[in-house]
């Protein structure tokens, strides 16, 4: 299934449905930091094959171009989330007067000069309420193509997949069929309710085991790829040490994680500033830009490029690779009839999840 991949940042959904095998022909970014990631990952792994990546602004991309960085091969699927920042709860929700908004309707473009069998689009789940719903309507009539596509519009919690992280997301899921196509069934369910057949929620106590002491300056060089911490003043320290797991600092506004829950959702911030983890559960710290990665399951072999904001800006924007994957696998079936042959735990094996191993 060749796959082109828009507004690929940090290569949440690139991994993911490589890891589930499909064919990702060309990735793009405006973040340059971004592009670099997606280039120093590629062929580390028997799937993430090597293929060009784009960075420039989608306004400037046409689908032609696309077409040739693909070998002029037929595009069969399309994924990508566009900055999703016009529409979070945590932004100031401007939607359409807000210029990032507007980029949804360029992943539109996209899709209609290219003609795919299928798409994805990702965005935060405020998409559904801004100007009271009007905007996804229209959304999804544009996205439609006068019928060609059948779409739908699906709202997942990432912990209810077994990603130590509650954070909800829509994902819009178009295709040249006639059927719509139904949600994806939970696997991982609350550990007070695990009596339905469900496995329990990973927590960050799993996802943050055995990780080796942070260092604190990004010109060093720590075990870990950017397992680099904040420096904190002895009142910070002092601080964060009193708090209990779930309480919010009230000076940084961020929580202390509960080691035996999900951990709260990864917050991006901006060039000017935000993007802070949340407190460590064992450590008066904040979490390092690693840490965040290992609770978006992202592997530790997967590098990134740049240094704080850099680096947590391009984790918290992306989908959890491990959503991906089974989200892909799904899709592959309903929408390729490819049978499935993975299952959760096949997907932290190939991902080499070894922290989120049963």
């Amino acid at each position: 299934m060749n796959t082109l991949s828009l507004f690929s940042g940090g290569g949440g959904l690139d991994l993911g449905f490589s890891a589930a095998n499909y064919n990702i022909l060309c990735s793009s970014d405006i973040d340059k930091y971004s592009c670099l990631t997606l280039r120093i990952n590629q062929d580390k792994t028997g799937y993430l094959t090597s293929h060009p990546v784009l960075c420039d602004d989608i306004q400037n991309i046409s689908a032609l171009k696309f077409r040739e960085l693909s070998d002029d091969n037929s595009i069969d699927f399309v994924i990508g989330g566009p900055p999703c920042q016009a529409f979070s709860v945590f932004g100031k929700r401007k939607g359409l007067e807000d210029p990032r908004g507007n980029l949804v309707f360029e992943y539109a473009r996209i899709i209609e000069e290219l003609n795919p069998k299928g798409f994805l689009f990702e965005n935060v789940a405020g998409l559904k309420t801004i100007h009271g719903g009007k905007l996804l309507e229209a959304l999804m009539e544009k996205l439609s193509f006068d019928g060609k596509y059948q779409v739908t519009v699906h709202e997942y919690e990432m912990a209810d997949f077994g990603i130590p992280q509650f954070r909800q997301r829509v994902f819009i899921v178009g295709h040249q069929g006639k059927d719509k196509i139904p949600p994806m069934s939970t696997n991982h369910t609350s550990p007070n309710t695990i009596f339905n057949g469900h496995m329990p929620y990973k927590t960050v106590g799993v996802a943050l085991s055995n990780m080796p002491v942070p260092i604190t300056d990004w010109k060093g060089k720590p075990e870990i790829d950017s397992h680099v911490g904040r420096k904190h003043s002895q009142r910070i320290i002092d601080r964060y040490a009193s708090l209990k797991f779930r309480e919010r600092d009230p000076n940084t506004r961020i929580n202390k994680l509960d080691p035996g829950r999900p951990s709260y959702t990864i917050i991006v911030g901006s060039d000017k500033g935000g993007g802070k983890g949340h407190v460590h559960p064992f450590s008066p710290r904040e979490v390092t830009p690693r840490e965040s990665a290992r609770l978006q399951t992202f592997p530790d072999w997967w590098e990134f490029c740049g240094t704080g904001r850099h680096v947590i800006r391009q984790v918290g924007n992306a989908v959890p690779p491990l959503f991906a994957a089974q989200l892909a696998d799904y899709l592959a079936e309903e929408i390729f009839g490819r049978k499935s042959t993975h299952t959760y735990n096949s997907f932290v094996k190939k991902l080499k999840l070894h922290f989120l191993e049963e």
